[in-house]
């Protein structure tokens, strides 16, 4: 394993195997395949990749099928037995992978276009918790606004009657006071 050519990137290594740059980082994980990193950029062996390309190929040739097929003629002639040969060669597998390539492709854009969405219903929710805090808010404010003006309105009302009364003790006051010197005016 000492003379491996380290010379693959993982994108090229995803090209020649079919499959996703994600799968290449799982072979790298499950050590399947061997890497090197020269100023971060992983490189992997090019035998490694030859060889898992070929075992990729042999494991998924599809061995050729025999399908039976009854005809049934018009002429109400006992039924005849065809058999059909189906085989599957490498370009089927190619296109295989292609398909599962567009599915990946396809399932990410999903899952970006779920993200984006997921994004926009939290931001909704946001949006409508504010909302919902300032009618009630607001609501309490004004409550608050109708007690002060009612303390105020109170306070007034007291000050008033304080005024009053002061004003009141102050000319019970000189009317002791005066009669007590009148009192004590005429009574000498």
């Amino acid at each position: 394993m000492s003379d491996l050519t380290y010379n693959v990137s993982r994108q090229q290594a995803a090209d020649m195997l079919w499959v996703s740059t994600r799968s290449i980082d799982r072979y790298v994980k499950w050590w399947k395949l061997s890497y090197k990193k020269v100023a971060n950029k992983v490189l992997l062996a090019r035998e490694e990749i030859d060889d898992m390309q070929a075992d990729y190929e042999l494991l998924h040739q599809n061995p050729v099928t025999e399908t039976v097929v009854i005809k049934e003629n018009v002429s109400q002639q006992p039924n005849k037995v065809t058999r059909v040969n189906s085989g599957l060669g490498l370009g089927s597998v190619k296109e295989f992978a292609d398909i599962l390539w567009q599915k990946d492709i396809t399932i990410e854009e999903k899952n970006q276009m779920i993200y984006a969405l997921q994004r926009k219903i939290w931001e909704i929710e946001t949006r409508m918790q504010q909302m919902i805090a300032l009618p009630d808010h607001s609501a309490e404010k004004e409550e608050f606004k109708l007690d002060i003006q009612k303390l105020t309105m109170e306070k007034k009302d007291l000050q008033e009657s304080i005024r009053r009364e002061k004003l009141m003790n102050t000319i019970f006051l000189w009317l002791a006071l005066i009669s007590v010197i009148f009192v004590l005016f005429f009574m000498r």
